[in-house]
């Protein structure tokens, strides 16, 4: 049995060389987006008022990348639904109108666990721009920031083109702050997400 499975391994190892070559590919997911949204608002006076804008909607995702072996890079670009309150009551903090834009580009890497079979575990992280905008109602602030991200998954090919893929990624997008005369309100921006969709190899 350890004799097969070293030899099993070894396959494995020169299946893995032979396709090292570099490949290109394109990507569309879609994600189920846990957003854990926060505001805070500091005062002159030091008193502090704080609210969560959790919110659960739904996001898109495509991207382009090239393969060699294990190692995977690529562009990403991410949309989610705008986070939007009627109003906010919570802790002290009373806000009207409340409405936050999210956009990301990320550069992704990733490490693929080849298994000599369709199923390959997966890896990843990246680091981007993202885009911020909030919006009070009488006032808006929009931002750029460094975001960042980590993301884990499965995938299972279909064929040598089609490889469909599961998975979850966690993205810090940043923050965006407002002043509202003697006060400043900080809107701080996460997402947890699962995510399914396909490749297309080429």
């Amino acid at each position: 049995m350890k004799k097969f499975l070293l030899l099993a391994g070894v396959a494995c190892l020169f299946s893995a060389n032979a396709e090292a070559g570099v490949n290109q590919y394109v990507s569309g997911k879609v994600s189920y987006d846990f957003n854990k949204v926060k505001v805070k608002a500091s005062n002159i006076d030091d008193s502090v008022a704080h609210a969560k804008l959790n919110k659960n909607l739904f996001g898109t995702h495509v991207a382009y990348g090239v393969r060699a072996g294990y190692v995977r890079g690529e562009v990403e670009l991410n949309n989610s639904r705008d986070i939007k309150r009627n109003y906010v009551s919570d802790e002290g903090l009373n806000i009207e109108h409340f409405r936050l834009y999210k956009h990301s580009f990320m550069a992704n890497a990733y490490f693929d666990y080849l298994t000599c079979t369709p199923w390959t575990p997966y890896v990843g992280a990246g680091i981007g721009v993202s885009y911020l905008k909030a919006d009070f109602g009488d006032v808006a602030k929009s931002v750029y920031n460094l975001g960042w991200q980590v993301m884990g998954g499965l995938a299972y090919d279909i064929n040598s083109h089609w490889t469909l893929d599961a998975g979850y990624r966690y993205a810090d997008l940043g923050r965006v702050r407002k002043s509202f005369g003697d006060s400043v309100a900080k809107v701080v921006a996460r997402e947890h997400e699962i995510m399914f969709g396909a490749r297309y190899n080429f």
